[in-house]
């Protein structure tokens, strides 16, 4: 089971990247909204495998086994990076409009990093009973 920040995380993705490439789309040349939106799109399923294999990784971990899930970070980088090239170097995106969309995953991870710092952490039994 995901961490629930790493599942705001991804949501904050899809959320943010879906306003992004709408208001591209609406708002800006075509060249531009597409680079938006195949930015927004890598870098959500980017953070969609990543998260399966953070899973993996942690649940094998914790079992004491040694999974495939390290493994297989390498592919999963090395795909991201010909995606990349591919969408930089053959569509006809503007280059700096997909860099904006494909950040939009740190917008995401400092939104739940200041949620989490201000929102208050519930007291579990077992924390309530040692104090």
């Amino acid at each position: 089971m995901a961490k629930p920040s790493m599942l705001r995380i991804e949501r904050l993705n899809y959320a943010i990247g879906a306003v992004m490439a709408v208001g591209g789309f609406l708002t800006q040349s075509s060249r531009i909204a597409l680079g938006l939106a195949i930015g927004c799109a890598l870098t959500c399923a980017n953070f969609f495998v990543l998260r399966k294999l953070v899973i993996k990784w942690t649940t094998d971990a914790a079992r004491g086994e040694t999974g495939p899930a390290p493994y297989l970070m390498l592919p999963k980088m090395v795909g991201l990076m010909g995606a990349v090239a591919i969408a930089i170097l053959l569509l006809p995106i503007d280059a700096v409009a997909f860099v904006i969309g494909y950040s939009i995953f740190l917008v995401s991870i400092l939104i739940e990093t200041v949620y989490s710092a201000v929102t208050p952490t519930p007291i579990t039994e077992q924390e309530n009973t040692d104090g």
